[in-house]
């Protein structure tokens, strides 16, 4: 069974291209580590800055270790450590899918 890992995100004004850069950094090592990124979007009607990132996980229980180990990395280190002067706020929920859904 797939789950799926939904972060939200609100960016800071004036921020959304550095955050590009970073999230492009960041991205291919939570890959490595077994994690799909399904879509990336940003509002484009509603809260202003908003990002949605949608992320598949095979572990439900091993979001936290895989967040610590990709941090033990020294290049993914060096671009997570900008994400505080990018973002407001972020909100992670862990989902399964529901058996209508394709």
């Amino acid at each position: 069974m797939a789950y799926y890992l939904l972060a939200s995100l609100k960016v800071k004004y004036g921020q959304q291209r550095k955050f590009n850069e970073v999230m492009s950094h960041l991205k291919p090592a939570l890959e490595r580590e077994g994690w799909k990124l399904i879509g990336a979007y940003q509002n484009a009607i509603g809260r202003l800055n908003s990002v949605v990132d949608l992320w598949e996980v095979s572990d439900p229980n091993g979001v936290t270790e895989t967040l610590a180990r990709v941090g033990r990395d020294k290049e993914f280190a060096e671009w997570a450590a900008q994400l505080p002067d990018l973002v407001e706020e972020e909100v992670l929920q862990l989902m399964n899918k529901l058996p209508y859904s394709p």
